[in-house]
């Protein structure tokens, strides 16, 4: 089942008002995925999802079908759109846009399911709901993707040094979450299990394990 992305004004500044909402839906997915966002750095919609205990995923490269579920609804959106008279504003836009939502949801049957409509389907099926930790992150965390390199460790560059921090052998070549708020680092699995939370000591090269570990893991 679609929902309604609410359109932004234009010239609206997304980077500079990066607000966290309150407005999240009561029945929320266990994972999401991102066809064209870049892997690592600062990513505000990253952080927020995994504050929530919710799975973030991005599409493999030059591999189109992974989202092309997605790709194909937004054709028929864009199909409908045209045929309709040119909106005037973003509110219009908006409006022509819920309309063919609730049309596309609630009225259109689906020919490979027993002419049900997606909200009946959807209705129908228990949800799944988040599995991971829910985190509390500090404003302005930092969301970077690495992997654990054969020695049991991951790099951070911290003010323009590199710095390795260890993570242990047993997990080598995992891939990995690191959450960044300053000198406060939480190395998580794809899967939400805490590697490592420790605060880095910019001194050093090497963060040794148990060295500058935070006692309590949230």
């Amino acid at each position: 089942m679609r929902t309604a992305k609410k359109l932004a004004p234009s010239g609206t500044k997304t980077r500079s008002t990066r607000t966290r909402t309150t407005d999240w839906p009561p029945v929320q997915p266990p994972s999401t995925r991102a066809p064209q966002l870049r892997r690592g750095g600062s990513n505000i919609v990253e952080a927020e999802l995994l504050s929530r205990g919710i799975a973030f995923h991005h599409s493999r490269p030059y591999h189109p079908q992974t989202c092309g579920k997605v790709e194909r609804f937004h054709q028929t959106l864009k199909g409908y759109l045209v045929k309709q008279e040119w909106a005037q504003d973003i509110k219009e836009l908006q409006a022509q846009s819920d309309t063919f939502v609730a049309y596309y949801n609630e009225v259109r049957p689906h020919r490979t399911r027993s002419r049900m409509t997606p909200r009946n389907a959807f209705e129908a099926r228990d949800k799944a709901r988040p599995i991971g930790p829910q985190i509390d992150l500090p404003k302005g965390t930092r969301v970077r993707r690495d992997r654990i390199d054969g020695c049991g460790a991951v790099t951070l560059r911290h003010k323009g040094r590199l710095h390795h921090i260890g993570v242990g052998r047993a997990h080598k070549h995992k891939e990995v979450i690191m959450l960044v708020a300053d000198l406060d680092i939480r190395i998580l699995t794809e899967e939400g299990e805490m590697l490592r939370h420790l605060t880095l000591d910019p001194t050093k090269n090497y963060q040794a394990i148990g060295a500058h570990n935070v006692s309590t893991m949230s």
